[in-house]
């Protein structure tokens, strides 16, 4: 487990520069999964203030899966059941892709604490096989302590992802026979961050946070595969497998900038690392 510190800065600049920074920082950088934008972690709202925006982040993971797979051999021409063998399995999920992208809503509960909820949609990819579905999660934060330029504050986050995956090819050991069919199936994934630091204000619209985060997933990962020979007697293989993904809890690394480019406006764009993910992630808040 690794420690990790968030280091920030926030300028105030023009669109087109704002636009060109984003875009070098999502095409110019390496990547990795499923972490949700951070941003500063409290945002400033009043008591009473709400405020709309959007986040996205793009993401990569590696980590283990547990479970159980379980082989069933048919006879396809008279319809009977040959066997049926059942084997614990460890799966190893490498380069992941995540695509997150949320429409969010927050509300200043008091000076000092707020609470966003996020709907929006998340895109998960793996072995080039992947597809889109339902995303949400809420956050909020609290800002512990202030005084002139400093200001010490803390989140919590939680999200919940689903994608599907239409044609795998992977290779399953059942009974120490190797078998390759293609794989189709679902993974769901809920993840928690909490991320405690201060921000502090050099000058009118530029300014420095920093701190650290813990960071914990948890997920299921369902496949199910066919496959069958083509002599007489036609034999068919049936392969239900059931994952738990195991991943204990992380500290990592943070960097972020944040751009007020008006009193109400603001963007952030920021890098998170842990030992097994990176992530490339942005914000936009509108305050009212």
């Amino acid at each position: 487990m690794t420690a990790y510190f968030q280091v920030g800065v926030f300028v105030q600049v023009k669109k087109p520069l704002l636009a060109a920074a984003i875009a070098v920082l999502c095409f110019c950088s390496s990547v990795s999964f499923a972490l949700d934008p951070i941003g500063s972690p409290a945002d400033k709202l009043k008591r009473g203030q709400f405020c709309i925006g959007a986040d996205y982040s793009f993401s990569e993971m590696d980590f283990e899966a547990k479970g159980r797979s379980i082989l069933t051999i048919n006879n396809l021409t008279n319809g009977d059941i040959i066997g049926v063998q059942s084997q614990e399995q460890s799966l190893s999920l490498d380069g992941v892709e995540v695509q997150k992208a949320y429409a969010n809503l927050g509300y200043g509960i008091t000076d000092s604490l707020e609470a966003f909820i996020r709907l929006g949609a998340a895109d998960a990819e793996w072995k080039g096989d992947g597809d889109t579905h339902f995303s949400f999660g809420f956050r909020t934060g609290v800002t512990l302590y202030q005084k002139d330029a400093l200001q010490l504050s803390a989140l919590a986050q939680y999200s919940w992802a689903e994608s599907e995956f239409d044609s795998l090819p992977l290779t399953t050991m059942v009974g120490g026979i190797s078998y390759t069919m293609p794989m189709s199936g679902r993974l769901n994934m809920q993840e928690i961050q909490i991320a405690l630091g201060p921000t502090y204000e050099l000058t009118r619209g530029i300014s420095l946070y920093g701190g650290g985060f813990f960071h914990f997933m948890d997920g299921k990962l369902d496949l199910k595969g066919s496959a069958s020979t083509t002599g007489i007697p036609k034999i068919g293989y049936d392969l239900d497998s059931s994952y738990d993904i195991d991943q204990a809890s992380e500290l990592g690394t943070y960097i972020g900038a944040k751009i007020d480019a008006t009193n109400n406006i603001s963007y952030c764009i920021e890098y998170q690392h842990t030992a097994s993910a990176d992530a490339i992630a942005m914000r936009l808040l509108w305050r009212f």
